[in-house]
């Protein structure tokens, strides 16, 4: 008997499936490559397997973790080997490693990383670097909407600096900035990448396309999970 933790990737277009499809998706490919996963017991057992902070839809990540419990001893590396052979491109095991561990892999993951691309006809990273130290130091304030059990709209305002940890805005041309961030993630929950993204073009700034890569979660240390 033994779990494992695994760093999976989510890329193309596996990034527009949900995080519960995921869970379905990793159990079916063990079932597949006839691992012997271990099961809880009673009326509905179902495959003992946990997973990191959820991924916003739409976004592609290459830090994305998952334990997994067995019946018997199982290698890491044979574990990869097997996974892989049946998971597609899109979703492939970077890394795996036996694990103790009994902290939940979600408290784990205290942050996460990623790298957004801004591009438009002109961008002033100088300005946007100066958001980005109101966001981190001050705050900026925004509203975000939700609905309640009983489908009521409710109103929570959020202050940016209470979530991101991180913020680095570099120039790559004259229609491209890279930007670097660290957003604490929480079992309660998390600022979205879209949000930051909204807030930048209220402040001001006019992206014409991005993309969002999800490069690790890391623990309260800002180490990576794996």
């Amino acid at each position: 008997m033994c779990k494992l933790i695994s760093k999976y990737s989510k890329t193309g277009n596996l990034k527009y499936i949900s995080h519960l499809d995921v869970l379905r998706f990793i159990q079916r490919s063990v079932k597949r490559a006839g691992f012997p996963a271990k099961y809880s017991e009673g009326f509905n057992p179902h495959m003992k397997t946990a997973f990191g902070y959820p991924l916003s839809l739409g976004i592609e990540s290459i830090g994305e973790y998952f334990e997994l419990e067995f019946k018997e001893n199982v290698e890491p590396e044979r574990f990869i080997k097997g996974m892989n052979a049946v998971l597609p491109k899109e979703m492939q095991i970077m890394n795996s490693k036996k694990t103790d561990d009994t902290v939940s892999i979600m408290t784990r993951c205290a942050y996460a990383e990623y790298i957004i691309n801004l591009e438009s006809e002109k961008i002033n990273v100088v300005e946007l670097q100066e958001l980005f130290k109101e966001m981190l130091e001050t705050g900026v304030i925004y509203n975000r909407q939700k609905k309640n059990k009983k489908n009521k709209v409710v109103i929570k305002e959020i202050n940016t600096k209470e979530y991101i940890n991180h913020l680095k805005a570099e120039q790559i041309n004259d229609n491209k900035v890279t930007v670097e961030a660290v957003i604490l993630t929480t079992e309660t929950g998390s600022m979205k990448v879209d949000e930051l993204l909204k807030l930048i073009i209220e402040k001001g700034f006019n992206i014409d396309y991005h993309t969002v890569m999800k490069v690790d979660a890391l623990d309260k240390e800002m180490k990576p999970i794996l």
